[in-house]
């Protein structure tokens, strides 16, 4: 299996490899279209001044054999060839290496060129060279008639070369530059692969079992240190949660163990015989039976949070809250009579639209309102108000109870907490009526918070996005 490094290194090499051999083809073709270009202008310069200078032969009817012979000879070592022709297009000067060409007559073509007057430039082979040569024709004019030509020929494998020439410079400095690249190459690639060979071995620290690895963040890289940050806090919270895992499972075992304990010996006592009288064994019944009840309501609490935790996220409906609110003060009209406790609902309109799953609200409803019964003094009044602002709707929920203490607020919402240990048992708690409410608003994209008076009262106020 290929590494980080090495994949990076291949993919560094083959970008540059490939950038060098597209920049060498083009400009092996850039420069070598420059200098034929270069030559070209060069040799058609050079055929001017000579038609120019070869023009009286012409005029006055004479050869000009031995003069391009002179200028052939004082350019033999750059291969370049000069050659006189007269009207008919037959040769009558050559360079000495062809000098059996003279009285050779142009093919049909060049010497139309020739006589159309115009000045042309050709590449290509010809018929008196072995190789592909540059052919510069330049007609003579005399009293606007053709009467002769100088014709020079320059062979292209000069240009070759020193094309070639130009390449082997360019592949010995691409050579030098790939070797540059390749080192830089290989320390980049480590500089970029070592961050995560790091992440990776610390993954599978943790995967061994120890959680407390972390990833240094000291790289150069903005995105490497985001991720370790990301991969230490995911660990910090691998470690938070297996904390509250542990926690929990104690909480709960404990929770559980204290009214079987209580059940299993009042079970005991009337199997001993110890609940002889009838008012007795309905006492020991009474206590069984409201154990039972606290085991199942824990029971039904854990469910909710279990499912609560499960659901990552909610599908909020767009329903009036004010009906749904005044469905749950109904359901516990019983139990606040018995407690001699009224209920008032404060709200603007009777259609109140927000956006909440209905399961979430009318449980956030339940647990807030039978708190409030439990906590709250005989002929006391329950305040529920509810209140719409730009994007919210606000619902609190105020009772006349004994408060919270200050230093215990911060903790209300953790799973087992109570602040009167004591007296929530006697009153059926499990410590997760919070917990659960807290859960279930943060799912819906809301928001609670609470203040408290000791001796006065506790108003629990959360809000909900708004329906448009």
């Amino acid at each position: 299996m290929k590494t980080i490094f090495s994949k990076l290194l291949t993919n560094f090499i083959l970008t540059i490899v490939i950038c060098l051999a597209i920049a060498g083809i083009s400009l092996s073709f850039v420069i070598r279209n420059y200098i034929s270009e270069q030559k070209e202008n060069e040799l058609v310069l050079k055929a001017q001044v000579i038609a120019q200078s070869t023009k009286h032969f012409f005029v006055k009817n004479e050869n000009p054999h031995d003069y391009i012979n002179t200028i052939n000879h004082l350019d033999s070592n750059l291969g370049t060839e000069v050659w006189a022709v007269d009207e008919n297009g037959i040769v009558i000067a050559a360079a000495a290496e062809h000098l059996n060409c003279e009285g050779s007559k142009l093919s049909s073509a060049e010497l139309k060129e020739m006589q159309s007057g115009r000045l042309t430039v050709s590449n290509g082979y010809s018929e008196y060279f072995k190789d592909p040569v540059i052919r510069v024709t330049t007609p003579i004019i005399d009293k606007n008639k053709v009467i002769g030509a100088v014709i020079v020929y320059s062979p292209v494998k000069g240009i070759d070369e020193a094309t070639r020439r130009l390449v082997f410079m360019m592949i010995f400095a691409a050579i030098i530059s790939l070797s540059i690249a390749l080192i830089f190459c290989i320390y980049t690639s480590k500089k970029i692969a070592k961050p995560v060979q790091k992440m990776a071995e610390a993954s599978m620290e943790v995967a061994d079992g120890n959680k407390f690895t972390h990833v240094p963040i000291s790289t150069e890289f903005k995105e490497f240190n985001q991720l370790a940050g990301s991969f230490n806090h995911m660990l910090e919270r691998i470690e938070q949660n297996e904390k509250r895992m542990k926690d929990f499972v104690g909480n709960v075992s404990h929770e559980l163990k204290s009214p079987l304990t209580s059940i299993k010996g009042f079970i005991e006592a009337l199997i001993d015989g110890k609940g002889k009288t009838a008012e007795r064994t309905q006492k020991f019944l009474s206590i069984m039976d409201k154990e039972a009840n606290r085991l199942i309501k824990l029971i039904d609490d854990l469910l909710i949070l279990c499912k609560a935790d499960s659901i990552v996220k909610v599908e909020p409906q767009k329903i009036n809250i004010i009906k749904l609110i005044q469905e749950v003060i109904t359901n516990f009209e019983v139990n606040a009579h018995q407690k001699l406790v009224s209920f008032k609902l404060d709200c603007a309109s009777k259609l109140l639209y927000a956006k909440v799953e209905p399961h979430s609200l009318k449980q956030i409803m339940i647990n807030l309102l039978d708190n409030a019964i439990k906590y709250s003094p005989e002929n006391s009044q329950i305040l529920v108000t509810v209140s719409p602002n730009s994007n919210e709707v606000e619902i609190s929920i105020t009772d006349r109870g004994p408060g919270i203490p200050e230093e215990d607020i911060p903790n209300i919402w953790d799973r087992f907490y109570r602040v009167d240990k004591a007296r929530s048992r006697e009153t059926g708690g499990t410590g997760l009526g919070l917990a659960i409410v807290k859960e279930l608003i943060d799912k819906n994209g809301g928001e609670i918070s609470v203040k408290s008076n000791i001796g006065k009262g506790t108003t629990f106020k959360f809000k909900l996005p708004i329906a448009v």
